[in-house]
């Protein structure tokens, strides 16, 4: 039985819906957000609406997937925060975006502790890695917090970054 929704103090992380995307464009297109992830530039609607999809089927084939984030005191699409399993290296990824208003308030670590919970209770993992690149300091501190430890440098996609861990 998968949960259908994770909650914190402040979020609720929700499986996504195909016309999620709509309300997702915004941050997957600020050049703020994407500064750091993949090529570096804003996504064109196509992989929007293919990321959407993607972990729609995650959540049905696995139960988890890179949650829809929605602040309770205002029901917008803010980011996700959630789990993957990786494509090109071994094991389940935990990672997350935000709105740049929203950036400095300790909601993608509140987020993250919970997704971290829910992999090792519910979900049953053993092991979370988080990967990104060396320069996203916001994110590599966040990785800290929940406890993660950096084990290497490794190639995602041909980007050079860095993994951290945490097992249960």
């Amino acid at each position: 039985m998968s949960a259908q929704r994770l909650e914190t103090e402040r979020v609720i992380l929700l499986p996504w819906e195909s016309e999620n995307w709509t309300g997702f464009k915004p941050i997957a297109t600020d050049r703020r957000v994407m500064r750091y992830i993949s090529e570096g530039v804003p996504w064109p609607d196509s992989r929007i609406i293919e990321f959407v999809e993607r972990q729609r089927r995650h959540f049905a084939e696995f139960g988890y997937c890179l949650w829809k984030l929605v602040l309770k005191r205002k029901p917008e699409i803010s980011g996700f925060c959630g789990l993957q399993p990786l494509d090109d290296l071994a094991g389940v990824e935990i990672g997350w975006w935000l709105a740049p208003h929203l950036w400095g308030y300790g909601l993608a670590t509140e987020a993250a502790r919970s997704v971290l919970e829910d992999g090792f209770g519910r979900c049953g993992l053993r092991r979370i890695v988080a990967i990104a690149r060396r320069e996203n300091r916001a994110s590599t501190r966040i990785m800290e917090k929940l406890g993660m430890r950096y084990e290497r440098d490794a190639l995602h996609h041909g980007i050079e970054v860095v993994l951290y861990a945490i097992e249960k």
